[in-house]
């Protein structure tokens, strides 16, 4: 091989090395950024670990799994065996809802701020369990009381507002599994979200959104098997609003319409009393 041949050999040769050389350098750059790749805010992973949660089990079958028909009054003696967990709606019957022990009832379990947002952060929530004042997560109170029966009311705070559909049903979901995980026999019943007036402050929470939002809970009912309570159709009224006389704001100044009155819970109260779940002969 002459001397010109052996430096166009070389030139080639170099050349390809080069190519090579750049390729794995690029290669090995993709796989650095990967790895340190910036993860999302806490709020975001909270509501993707709530998905995943969510998906990667089946919810077990405890209810009927449909719409709580009417039936005949079940009494004081039912409506004692119900422990009532949700955001500040329920809250809120431990001041104006009638429950047996009035102010001192032990059927609301509620966080310590009276708020129970509905996000990925609902599970891991705690409650102030009522025996003992101590706070837990809502699936270890269950895991402790080992109700007969839990009536679960969320949505108004945070859920309606701002969730979409697959993040509302994947919070929704957790709490579910969590509970029935922790006390397997409770029957884990789902409320409808409650209407707001037509002049509520809160421009997020509409009553169109409301309603599209207790299609998903009913959605949720019936995939993982829980009776569900249309409660919210005995306070609408003709404007799909709840009823003037059931909001507090006549009761309590600069009132947002969307809070109750002590009335307001009676009639939700007997509508559960004449909705009453029975387990499937």
């Amino acid at each position: 091989m002459n001397i010109r041949a052996q430096k166009q050999y070389y030139r080639i040769l170099m050349g390809l090395l080069t190519a090579i050389g750049i390729l794995l350098l690029t290669l090995v750059i993709c796989l650095i950024a990967t790895l340190v790749s910036p993860k999302s805010d806490s709020s975001e992973n909270d509501t993707a670990e709530a998905v995943t949660d969510a998906e990667k089990e089946p919810v077990g079958s405890i209810g009927q799994g449909v719409v709580l028909a009417e039936t005949p009054d079940a009494g004081q003696a039912y409506q004692d065996k119900l422990i009532f967990v949700g955001d500040s709606l329920t809250a809120h019957l431990i001041h104006r809802g009638g429950l047996t022990g009035g102010k001192a009832t032990k059927q609301v379990w509620r966080t310590e701020n009276n708020m129970l947002n509905l996000d990925g952060k609902v599970s891991s929530a705690k409650i102030i369990y009522p025996e003992t004042g101590e706070l837990l997560t809502i699936a270890d109170a269950a895991k402790k009381a080992k109700p007969e029966m839990i009536i679960i009311t969320l949505g108004t705070d945070y859920g309606v507002s701002y969730l979409t559909e697959k993040d509302f049903k994947a919070c929704y979901t957790g709490l579910i599994q969590g509970i029935r995980k922790a006390s397997p026999d409770t029957v884990v019943i789902l409320q409808s979200i409650f209407p707001v007036t037509a002049t509520c402050t809160n421009k997020t929470l509409t009553n169109e959104k409301i309603d599209i939002c207790n299609e998903w809970v009913k959605e949720i009912a019936k995939d993982c098997g829980c009776p569900y309570l249309d409660t919210q159709s005995v306070l609408k009224g003709s404007d799909n609003a709840l009823k003037p006389e059931y909001s507090s704001d006549s009761n309590y100044q600069n009132d947002d319409g969307i809070h109750l009155t002590a009335t307001a819970y009676s009639v939700i109260l007997k509508y559960i009393r004449t909705h009453a779940y029975t387990p499937a002969a």
